[in-house]
């Protein structure tokens, strides 16, 4: 995944919290909701701290950017 596509799409779920008013916690839920396995402290590392996450992760996290349940 290119450094574009990794920011696309922690920017679409930065938005996704903002539009919603939830916290990285509830977007977590709301991913496994939708049957994806997502870790919240992995999201919360990534989003608000902006660590690296694997390819295989990021996969998950574009999964719901580009069809949120």
């Amino acid at each position: 995944m290119t450094p574009a596509e990794r920011e696309r799409v922690k920017a679409a779920l930065q938005s996704y919290l903002t539009e919603n008013s939830i916290t990285v916690h509830d977007l977590a839920a709301r991913m496994k909701a939708a049957g994806r396995k997502v870790d919240a402290k992995v999201l919360h590392r990534f989003l608000d701290r902006g660590l690296q996450i694997d390819d295989q992760i990021m996969e998950v996290y574009r999964g719901f950017v580009d069809t949120p349940s």
